[in-house]
């Protein structure tokens, strides 16, 4: 998840790699991702030609890197986003990723990675209603259970939404 989240925040613009680390926490939710995450990645993807680097002065004398998404780096992201398996289909960061690309992504694909995610998390409904016929109703086991259902739950009608959007588009 590290390389997509810091080759798509390379999609649109170059980047400074300070500021892939504070875009990249971001998506993650937190605050920027160590230098020991980030910079092995962008050697990595400079080593397979995914980016480019240049060197700018700063302002303190220092040069800074700047990183430019590839040709061959925008093919290897979007072949990555289209890789959507269980293992994705279960990864809440891994779906919303694949969600926010889904502009460039073949209807077909989009489709493919909603019905996964959707058969997932109906899976997951399918358990919680077992696992709560065996919790005491006034237990706090009962007060967390509702509400990783009532997520659950609002995620699949967030998804049906979805899905109505992608039969308005086309392509």
């Amino acid at each position: 998840m590290n390389d997509l989240v810091l080759l798509a925040a390379l999609l649109r613009d170059p980047a400074y790699g300070y500021a892939l680390k504070k875009t990249a926490g971001l998506i993650f939710g937190g605050g920027a991702l160590h230098s020991n995450v980030v910079y092995p990645s962008l050697r990595k993807f400079l080593r397979n030609g995914w980016v480019r680097k240049t060197s700018k002065p700063g302002a303190r004398g220092q040069q800074r890197k700047q990183y430019w998404l590839t040709a061959a780096g925008r093919k290897y992201l979007l072949d990555q986003l289209e890789v959507f398996g269980e293992r994705e289909a279960a990864d809440e960061g891994a779906f919303l990723l694949r969600l926010a690309f889904f502009d460039v992504l073949a209807k077909g694909k989009r489709e493919a990675i909603i019905a996964q995610r959707k058969s997932f998390l109906t899976s997951r409904a399918e358990e919680f209603s077992e696992l709560r016929k065996a919790t005491p109703p006034a237990s706090f086991s009962a007060v967390a259970l509702g509400r990783v259902e009532a997520l659950v739950q609002n995620e699949l009608r967030w998804i049906r939404r979805i899905e109505g959007q992608l039969k308005t588009r086309r392509g």
